[in-house]
């Protein structure tokens, strides 16, 4: 099942994803790895006092992090790490910036997440899938405070329709 869960101390968030892609680019002379998961906002399974109807959708996102393989069929097999959800580097001026490779969104509010572990494999279709576990920042109370979570998903290829 399609799913993105917050182990939250008072009580488990599941999200039910709607949409989710995987590339794998060529972008500044490397390899960079580019996820995004969209959960829906379909929150019938949730009880009315529930913490999860005040963040009723999340997307989680992985950008630019750099990957030693050149395709997405490279990452079958493959357990990537991202420790920290961004680093800092020296740009082409010397000037040190922070480059995030991973960010949660709940509507207009964006946290961190560390300790990522992404685990791809082939489902007995032979889709590409991840398991991705990680740690993010408490956003109920937005404390440094760290929530595990899990996400499983599937890239189902999108198939493109021509219109005569």
């Amino acid at each position: 099942m399609k799913t993105i869960k917050f182990f939250h101390p008072e009580e488990t968030f599941t999200y039910y994803i709607e949409k989710c892609f995987c590339k794998v680019v060529y972008s500044g002379q490397q390899h960079q790895l580019l996820i995004e998961v969209h959960s829906n906002d379909d929150l019938d399974h949730v009880d009315d006092d529930s913490l999860q109807n005040e963040y009723p959708q999340v997307i989680m996102s992985i950008d630019d992090f750099p990957l030693p393989v050149t395709s997405i069929e490279e990452l079958d097999g493959q357990t990537i790490e991202i420790p920290n959800s961004y680093v800092e580097i020296e740009d082409e001026d010397g000037e040190l910036v922070d480059v995030y490779y991973t960010t949660l969104n709940f509507s207009e509010s964006k946290f961190e997440s560390d300790n990522n572990k992404l685990t791809f494999f082939k489902d007995e279709t032979g889709t590409l899938c991840v398991r991705w576990k990680g740690e993010a920042v408490d956003f109920t109370e937005e404390t440094d405070e760290l929530i595990p979570f899990e996400v499983s998903c599937a890239f189902v290829p999108q198939k493109i329709e021509e219109k005569d």
